[in-house]
């Protein structure tokens, strides 16, 4: 719905606006930027899970490695009666 006055006007009488030529972005709105946001934000998710993934690996292997040791300890013990 087109407006019924000219919201420029002011500063079109002051000289301050400008009209620009076409450039790369002049199809960019609210929508676009949404879209590109919401798309690095998954993303950047992907990107969270993945590490958390790999930690949850890491915790579970230093785990194992724990209980290694301390059965190593247990039997090293039960030889020597300690």
């Amino acid at each position: 719905m087109p407006l019924a006055f000219d919201p420029y006007a002011v500063a079109k009488t002051l000289g301050l606006y400008t009209e620009i030529a076409n450039h790369e972005f002049q199809n960019v709105n609210a929508a676009e930027i949404v879209s590109r946001i919401m798309k690095g934000r998954a993303l950047y998710e992907e990107r969270q899970r993945k590490k958390g993934e790999k930690g949850m690996t890491e915790e579970v292997e230093r785990v194992r490695q724990e209980m290694e040791r301390e059965q190593r300890r247990r039997e090293v013990e039960g030889q020597f009666g300690l």
